[in-house]
């Protein structure tokens, strides 16, 4: 079974070149055939279109020139010579006995109401045949009629059997009208013998297409034969060397980078394949020369490993003893350490009994000197309470005064409502005077009626206003009297306040002096609890030297002694790594061997 994928180059460029070829010219054949069909059919078409422009065109100028003789006719009608019954019945006879087309084509006339007049003689002459029609159903009398009335005339096509014939064939009718005697004068022609002649054009189209076919198949044969046999040719020049370099690869790919005169010049070409030549023949020499220089370098390190690997064994020996030994001094400073750590441990004892004694007194002053600050507040605040007091009292007393004043002023508010009270009666009684007065006016008072009317309903809504306001001021004056009252007992309790408060000032400063002497005291004690405080510090600084002096021998013990072993581990490490260096420098020989330069 075939595989596109595993055939070879060559193989592959001929199926594309050739399968490329055969669908371009299968697609042209294709489109110029088309191209052949579709303009044999326009052909065909415009050979129909000119046959039927023809027929046309032979229709009416026959029909002109008969219409030109009864032109002459009518001429003579008009000078006198022949009567108008006359002159019909010649131009009757005349288009009855008229011919052409070898005898084939004749005229008729019809009347205007469809009564035909010229029908070659027939019975039907004489008669109407308005309601005529043909096997298709068409009133063709009437299209005639109808187009004949046209300017110009007009066309009228329908299914009409010949004379001495029964069987309906396509017919084309031109007719036209002769207005002096109000005729419509007609002739036609079966068009079958149309389709006959398009019929024997259709064939010899059809001739010339398939001649042009099998010329189209027998060229586009030849031209995918001379694309196949170009397939080849150029297929062979592209896969020769191609198959060349690929030989040439896998002759290096064996390991086999010898000089092969014959081979590097085999391929002269400058495209892309000669350079790729070109370049494989630079790669080949590269390498030769690069796999010599190995050899030479995998000899000069396996020399050098030998020399390592014995540098190594005896710096490994001697960075041992060095470690043994300080590893004995670190011991000897790590025990001294331990001492001084339990002198550190007791004299921090020491420091934080001395730093908590120092915070309970720092926090004991502190207390005293809130304390005494809360008092030196608390009496300032007694102080203004009392100033506060006596304000209080103050305004209590000038309200007082105020609503007494105030419960007067409504008094006189009410001496005034009263008044308004009194006036809005005698208003309201004055107007019910003039309303009556207005009534026995009769129809002249009237007016004035209404204007009593109204003021007599402001009068009483005066009143009613008055009546509210005496209630409110006496209201007023109730709760003044009551505010008056409670502001002279606000008052007297305000007095008693003051008093209070400036006994209370007193007390706060007592408070105020006992609080400052134990603040006094309490500082004296933190002076020398803080002197006893910086003896201890002075203590723990000097047990914090010592102690940093043993950390910093023993430190450098340590250090000396892990990079001891750090650098015998790494001269093992240089050792092992010498060792494997060996062995991959052996490896190596061993591999580029395996190549033959």
């Amino acid at each position: 079974m075939f595989h596109f994928a595993s055939s070879s180059l060559r193989m592959k460029f001929i199926i594309l070149m050739v399968g490329t070829s055969l669908v371009t010219v299968i697609c042209i054949t294709a489109l110029w055939l088309q191209t052949l069909r579709m303009e044999a059919q326009t052909q065909l078409e415009n050979y129909r279109t000119q046959l039927l422009q023809d027929v046309d065109t032979s229709l009416k100028n026959e029909t002109q020139i008969v219409v030109s003789l009864l032109e002459k006719i009518y001429q003579q009608q008009q000078a006198g010579l022949l009567s108008e019954p006359e002159a019909k019945k010649i131009a009757a006879d005349l288009v009855r006995d008229l011919r052409y087309d070898d005898g084939k084509g004749y005229f008729w006339i019809d009347t205007a109401d469809g009564v035909n007049v010229v029908l070659l003689g027939r019975d039907v002459e004489g008669k109407s045949r308005i309601d005529l029609v043909d096997p298709n159903g068409v009133h063709f009398i009437q299209e005639m009629l109808k187009n004949g009335r046209q300017p110009g005339g007009g066309y009228t096509d329908l299914s009409f059997a010949k004379p001495g014939e029964t069987t309906p064939l396509p017919k084309r009718n031109y007719t036209t009208t002769f207005a002096p005697y109000q005729w419509v004068l007609g002739t036609g022609v079966w068009i079958d013998q149309i389709d006959a002649l398009i019929a024997a054009q259709k064939e010899v189209i059809d001739a010339d297409f398939y001649s042009s076919l099998r010329m189209t198949v027998l060229v586009s044969v030849l031209i995918e034969a001379l694309c196949i046999a170009l397939a080849i040719f150029f297929s062979n020049k592209l896969a020769t060397p191609i198959a060349h370099v690929t030989n040439r690869l896998a002759t290096l790919a064996q390991g086999d980078f010898r000089h092969n005169a014959a081979l590097e010049t085999k391929i002269s070409s400058t495209d892309e394949i000669g350079r790729m030549s070109q370049a494989l023949d630079t790669l080949q020499h590269n390498v030769r020369q690069m796999m010599k220089q190995a050899i030479d370098a995998a000899e000069k390190i396996t020399t050098a490993v030998a020399q390592l690997n014995e540098s190594a064994d005896q710096s490994a020996t001697v960075s041992s003893q060095v470690a043994f030994s300080m590893s004995k001094v670190a011991d000897s400073c790590n025990e001294q350490f331990a001492e001084m750590d339990r002198t550190k441990a007791q004299i921090g004892t020491l420091e934080q009994h001395m730093s908590a004694f120092a915070g309970n007194l720092s926090q004991t002053v502190d207390a005293v000197d809130g304390t005494n600050r809360a008092a030196a507040q608390g009496a300032t605040r007694v102080n203004e309470a009392v100033l506060q007091m006596q304000r209080i009292a103050e305004s209590v007393s000038r309200s007082a005064e105020v609503i007494t004043v105030l419960g007067e002023e409504s008094d006189k508010i009410g001496t005034i409502v009263d008044a308004i009270a009194a006036i809005a009666d005698q208003t309201n009684l004055l107007a019910l005077n003039a309303a009556i007065e207005a009534a026995r006016a009769g129809e002249n008072g009237r007016g004035f009626a209404v204007v009593a009317e109204e003021v007599r309903k402001l009068a009483e809504q005066s009143s009613t206003s008055a009546d509210e306001i005496t209630a409110l001021i006496t209201s007023i004056q109730e709760k003044a009297q009551n505010a008056v009252e409670v502001m002279q007992e606000g008052a007297s309790q305000a007095q008693g306040g003051t008093e209070a408060v400036d006994a209370a000032g007193r007390t706060f400063k007592e408070i105020a002096s006992m609080v400052e002497h134990v603040a006094s005291e309490s500082s004296a004690m933190g002076s020398r609890v803080h002197e006893l405080e910086q003896s201890t510090h002075s203590i723990r600084d000097s047990a914090e030297s010592m102690n940093k002096m043993s950390r910093s021998v023993a430190a450098e013990s340590q250090t000396v002694s892990a990079a001891t072993q750090e650098q015998t581990a790494a001269v093992q490490q240089i050792a092992a790594a010498s060792h494997s260096l060996n062995e991959m420098s052996q490896a190596m020989h061993a591999a580029i061997s395996k190549f033959k330069v």
